[in-house]
């Protein structure tokens, strides 16, 4: 530090300087948006000092190579942020109960996140305290992946049962634009499960279980009533016929239509075709492949 280099101009020293010194003024703010200030206080303020000391000293010597210094500034600036991230995430793995789907991370990850709060663990490069703090991320964010992956499997479970539920009414003719929006969703589902989104995949899949059970429902409802006015068809048929007994006897009646007697082969209401349904309806596998 503040040794010339003479492998490089003095203008190329002074243009490496401003541009890592922007680089640590967007890392700075990447850190503050993060919520670093309020995650570790003592920590945000010890990188404060080292900014505004390499601000000043960029200033007093612009064409000597402060390389070392900035780059420090950067690395510790990042480090913060990750480390606000790891605390955010750490909150979620608590409000949603998911420690005990992957134990041992949260436990390492807790124990970081309480080293990098003490003071003393700002006795080191930016680097080195980055390692931990990016390492209290990846533990805590492999909990909620751990946590999401099974209500994700446990979600797909009940949607693939609601789908087959629909499938058993023919939703895939009665309600054809419906059923597939719902069948997207599930397939989406499984895109974002093997891609190793679990959170995504979860969602997806509740809104495919949502969407079938209430097609499900909705159909059904439906064909009852239609079967039930077939029903009621048919009784009146039937009655028509014993009227239409009773009359010949008391007064035959020749080959013209009488109203309010229907023929014995009239079609009443017209009985669901299906005849398509296989057609239509979409196979999504019961079992989901592991990603690699």
């Amino acid at each position: 530090e503040g040794a010339l280099n003479s492998a490089k101009t003095l203008e190329e020293i002074e243009k490496e300087n401003n541009e890592l010194l922007k680089l640590a003024e967007e890392a700075r703010k990447d850190a503050l948006d993060a919520g670093a200030k309020d995650a570790n206080s003592f920590a945000w303020e010890i990188a404060e000092k080292e900014y505004a000391a390499a601000k000043e000293t960029v200033e007093a010597s612009k064409t000597v190579d402060h390389s070392r210094l900035l780059k420090d500034v950067i690395n510790r600036y990042n480090a913060l942020k990750a480390y606000a991230d790891a605390k955010k995430a750490k909150s979620r793995v608590d409000e949603l109960n998911f420690a005990s789907y992957d134990q041992k991370n949260y436990n390492e990850g807790c124990a970081l996140i309480d080293e990098l709060a003490k003071p003393e663990s700002n006795a080191v490069l930016g680097a080195e305290w980055g390692k931990k703090s990016n390492a209290a991320l990846e533990c805590m964010n492999s909990v909620l992946n751990a946590g999401f992956k099974e209500l994700a499997k446990a979600e797909r479970t009940e949607a693939f049962k609601a789908k087959k539920n629909a499938d058993g009414v023919k939703c895939a003719v009665s309600r054809k634009a419906d059923y597939d929006k719902y069948v997207e969703n599930f397939k989406n589902g499984d895109q974002n499960y093997v891609t190793k989104n679990p959170e995504g995949a979860l969602a997806n899949y509740k809104k495919a279980k949502e969407g079938f059970t209430v097609l499900y429902s909705e159909v059904s409802e439906a064909r009852a009533k239609a079967q039930k006015a077939i029903d009621e068809a048919k009784k009146r048929v039937a009655d028509s016929e014993g009227t239409a007994q009773w009359a010949d006897k008391e007064k035959p009646l020749g080959d013209e239509k009488i109203e309010g007697i229907e023929a014995e082969d009239a079609v009443l209401l017209e009985e669901d075709d299906f005849s398509e349904s296989e057609a239509n309806e979409v196979e999504v596998s019961e079992e989901i492949q592991e990603a690699e």
